[in-house]
């Protein structure tokens, strides 16, 4: 017997069953074995049932998997003036996005000029990534990105990737449509450890308390308070003390699309980072389309401490 023929009988057994098993699914036009697709997951790629176009996305399926519940029907469309960038000024707003929905807000634009009293000057790339886990909680990262510190007397310049931040905002209660009475979330969140080494101050946590009064006249007034680690050279594996810091805005809409605003903050910028203690600023949104909107700001240092003055300039997109 030549050695190929130890194959022969299996391979012919194979046929025939294969044979017989199209003969079976040609006789009753329905196969017996359903194959499986290991490469595509069906209940993340194929579309929901009735999709409103251009808002039905994987981000969205894969939330609607992972957090199930009944019917909602169509996705909600993406809307960047609901509930709008966090990075346009510098509190963040107690509202929080639709389930499933997502924003990505990036401010390439960041910049603050060298101090008298030795601060540097600096650039950075601050970015946020926000998606809804429901209709009232939001997931985010966050990072002031790639940043430039300068040169000062006593040390050279340094450069890398700011820490991640793992960030999670409740709405607590109120409406965008009820006035006077306040809209209340809260901010939790986790400064770690993912950095480049210059930037590298530890794990540190936070929570702030996120207020917004919508007054007559189209008028807003949003403010945060809370606190936070700070880090530092020297203690990176130990929680420091926390530090109370407080971020405001003042907002007046002039047209359906454009907003300006008078903002600051005492002791924690948040992002994007200020170096500086206390601040105050000017800027304008402009929403450039329904899920696209673009911002600008100047700011200045109100107790000269610190950089004396800087900006930033940036755009938030709705997926």
């Amino acid at each position: 017997m030549k050695p190929t023929r130890l194959f022969t009988i299996p391979f012919a057994a194979m046929a025939l069953a294969v044979t017989m098993g199209r003969a079976a699914v040609r006789a009753d036009d329905a196969p017996l074995v359903q194959p499986v697709a290991f490469l595509k997951a069906t209940e993340f790629d194929e579309p929901a049932p009735a999709p409103t176009q251009g808002d039905d996305n994987i981000v969205y399926r894969l939330v609607h998997r992972l957090i199930p519940e009944g019917d909602r029907g169509r996705p909600p469309a993406c809307d960047i003036a609901s509930p709008g960038p966090d990075t346009a000024n510098y509190p963040n707003s107690p509202l929080t996005l639709p389930k499933g929905r997502s924003y990505i807000e990036t401010v390439p634009g960041t910049f603050s000029l060298a101090g008298s009293d030795g601060t540097p000057g600096t650039w950075s790339w601050p970015f946020m990534m926000r998606t809804g886990l429901t209709d009232s909680c939001e997931l985010r990262l966050i990072s002031q990105g790639p940043t430039v510190v300068g040169p000062t007397a006593t040390s050279p310049a340094i450069d890398g990737f700011a820490p991640l931040v793992f960030d999670l905002k409740i709405h607590l209660w109120g409406d965008a449509d009820q006035l006077y009475v306040p809209i209340v979330g809260v901010e939790v969140f986790v400064l770690t450890g993912a950095a480049s080494k210059p930037f590298q101050v530890g794990t540190e946590p936070g929570i702030e308390l996120l207020f917004d009064h919508r007054l007559p006249g189209d008028w807003v007034i949003e403010w945060n308070v809370g606190v936070f680690g700070s880090g530092g050279n020297g203690i990176p594996d130990i929680l420091s003390l926390p530090d109370l810091g407080a971020q405001w805005a003042v907002q007046k809409q002039l047209t359906d699309t454009v907003a300006v605003f008078y903002h600051g903050f005492y002791n924690a910028a948040g992002i994007p980072y200020f170096p500086s203690d206390l601040v105050s600023g000017l800027g304008v949104q402009w929403n450039a389309s329904q899920r696209l909107a673009v911002y600008t700001t100047y700011n200045w240092s109100l107790d000269g401490v610190g950089s004396p003055s800087g900006g930033f300039t940036g755009f938030a997109y709705a997926y």
